[in-house]
């Protein structure tokens, strides 16, 4: 299954939506202005190895911060996920 198609899903089985329909523990994550590996693989409920692979094969956004350590903008993953 791609990990787009998994959108649904993931939403869909969340609980607690605030207005922007984010579940309300997760809006604490978009308080951040950048996010590491961590905060992705928490919001996607994917695994690390799965972050970095999508990385190497050009799948999701990202930049490269200091030491080019990877760094992600929440609301580029959040549309990356939707699809758009």
């Amino acid at each position: 299954m791609h990990i787009r198609d998994n959108i649904s899903y993931h939403i869909s089985s969340k609980n607690c939506y605030n207005k922007s329909g984010i579940e309300s523990s997760q809006c604490q994550l978009f308080d951040n202005l950048i996010w590491g590996i961590d905060e992705v693989c928490d919001f996607t409920s994917y695994a690390k190895g799965t972050i970095y692979n999508l990385v190497s094969q050009g799948e999701i956004p990202y930049r490269r911060g200091r030491k080019r350590k990877l760094v992600f903008i929440p609301s580029e993953i959040l549309n990356w996920m939707k699809g758009e």
